[in-house]
């Protein structure tokens, strides 16, 4: 009974994913495949191409990432820029996926990017294009375009300014100090890890960091300015999850706005109770997307694998361009996972992943007040004392009758937004010159990992040239610390998370203004609460 159930499931699944099958697919297509551009070090390589395709009506079922045909083909010895092949290939029945690869393009992968690759194709796109195909991987460079002197610019003009409770153990630092221990080393990916299907990896890299007791240890912010029309192979509409190449991108000018993300390092995250998710290394971020003529239009803050927040630049405070952000500590003692909210004085509960878990550990995120004799900030070294004599905090809009909110001290000090109305809770003006525990050091900019100190082939600065104390940061791709799988020690009472996937090749998130284009506001619900806007702003919210 229950072997004739799940048949019945499995044919009505495929019955209803067959409703919009083109009827009109060839049965044989020609490909004629092209290759442009393509870069002098693969001159004397062997290039080839496969074309694989799947039948996967459920992404969820196991055979979904194994092809049902496959045929390896080659172009043969590289001689030139330019290569071309032609082959006749018969379509199987009932196909849902089918991928173009280019292979033996190890050389330049990271610094040259040929678009997608592998290219998709759905049967809808084989129904249109016909018999006859043609498609042209074209090589371009993946360096930046936009000149060292410009990011370094915008990477100063919208640093952050962090608040955390006054008793917070990890602050901010740097992972330059860890620069001759950069041994990678493997651990085996969970059974469940897609990469194993995809790209038939059984391990993965992580770096496992000594416990240094160092006197000092400066704050310093890691940036990746670039225009916001990116893209990153493997995220077509027709591709399979899991496909995704976050070495394969590239860049284009679009409408001229620019992304600028943020990365804040932390030695440690010791979770949001002290029961679980702690781990070595945490790599906090958040984004925002630039105007063509250099004004904010929106930002962004990840944490906890999530987007928190995706709103308009003028729904948050800031000073002078600088986003004033609210650093949480945990609850029962914990000092937190360090994620990153706009808004300060609120709490959100976290689900453990189960009623056992959450009653056990009751994990919460608590964001800090800004408030003097309660919290601590790290500043940008650009920020003088007179800047913050009076710290707006809350939306500072104009009233109906023309007149600015003036702060109470006997009311709450942050409004709440229900039903997406927002309330008149004052805006409070702090003198926040005793709040400065310390300034952002140093600013780093990112290269591509690729041309890490390489000569340049597009470069607008002529140069890759990288300190050797960043290098191998850059260059590495795998887990920043010594715990890169979870693992519950019930014994400890103790849950070790993952430390964090090295960036920027931690763009799951963080290129969200690149090939997801949010047009609507976004923010995280969790157990009880949420990361969303406190209070809806306007122009006049922004400190001058």
């Amino acid at each position: 009974m229950l072997f004739y159930l799940i048949l019945l499931l499995d044919f009505q699944c495929k019955s209803t994913s067959l409703e919009n099958y083109p009827t009109n697919l060839p049965s044989n297509t020609s490909f004629q495949l092209k290759l442009r551009s393509i870069p002098q070090e693969l001159n004397g390589e062997i290039l080839s191409y496969s074309i694989q395709f799947y039948r996967c009506f459920k992404q969820s079922t196991k055979e979904c990432y194994v092809p049902i045909l496959e045929n390896t083909y080659e172009f043969g010895k590289i001689k030139s820029n330019v290569a071309s092949f032609k082959i006749n290939q018969t379509l199987p029945k009932d196909w849902t996926h089918l991928s173009i690869r280019i292979k033996g393009i190890e050389k330049v992968h990271g610094k040259f990017s040929p678009g997608h690759n592998p290219f998709w194709y759905s049967p809808t796109d084989i129904a249109k294009l016909g018999p006859n195909i043609t498609k042209e991987f074209r090589f371009v460079s993946q360096e930046n375009k936009i000149p060292n002197r410009i990011q370094e610019d915008i990477a100063k003009k919208f640093a952050p300014i962090l608040v955390f409770h006054k008793d917070k153990k990890h602050l901010p630092s740097n992972i330059e100090k860890f620069a001759d221990h950069f041994i990678t080393k493997e651990y085996p990916l969970p059974e469940k890890d897609l990469r194993r299907k995809t790209k038939n990896q059984t391990t993965w890299n992580y770096v496992e960091f000594p416990d240094l007791n160092i006197k000092e240890n400066p704050t310093h912010l890691y940036y990746h300015v670039r225009y916001a029309e990116t893209t990153v192979s493997g995220t077509q509409n027709e591709a399979l999850p899991g496909f995704r190449d976050d070495s394969n991108y590239w860049y284009e000018f679009g409408n001229g706005d620019i992304v600028v993300s943020y990365w804040i390092w932390y030695d440690w995250n010791e979770g949001p109770t002290k029961f679980g998710n702690i781990h070595q290394g945490d790599l906090e971020s958040y984004a925002l997307l630039i105007s063509k003529d250099g004004k904010p239009k929106r930002i962004l803050l990840t944490g906890h694998n999530h987007i928190l927040l995706d709103t308009k630049f003028q729904n948050i405070n800031s000073i002078k361009n600088h986003p004033i952000l609210y650093v949480a500590k945990g609850n029962m003692g914990a000092d937190g996972g360090n994620p990153t909210s706009a808004y300060g004085g609120y709490t959100v509960k976290l689900n453990a992943g189960n009623f056992i878990f959450n009653y056990i550990s009751d994990p919460w995120d608590v964001f800090p007040t800004f408030d003097p004799k309660e919290s601590i900030l790290i500043i940008p070294t650009d920020l003088s004392e007179k800047d913050l004599i009076s710290v707006k905090i809350g939306p500072g809009t104009i009233t109906t009758d023309g007149h600015k909110q003036t702060s109470n001290p006997n009311e709450s000090n942050h409004s709440e937004i229900e039903q997406e109305h927002m309330n008149q809770s004052p805006t409070l003006y702090v003198d926040a010159r005793s709040m400065v525990k310390q300034k952002i050091q140093k600013l780093v900019m990112w290269e591509e990992p690729g041309w890490v100190n390489q000569k340049s082939f597009q470069d607008p600065d002529g140069h890759h040239k990288v300190d050797k104390s960043v290098a191998s940061f850059f260059q590495f791709q795998g887990r920043l610390g010594k715990h890169p799988r979870t693992v519950l020690k019930t014994s400890e009472l103790k849950q070790y998370g993952e430390s964090p996937e090295n960036a920027p090749f931690k763009t799951n998130i963080e290129q969200h203004f690149t090939f997801e284009r949010p047009r609507s506001e976004r923010n995280h619900t969790d157990r009880e609460g949420n990361y969303g806007p406190k209070f809806f702003g306007d122009i006049s919210t922004p400190q001058n």
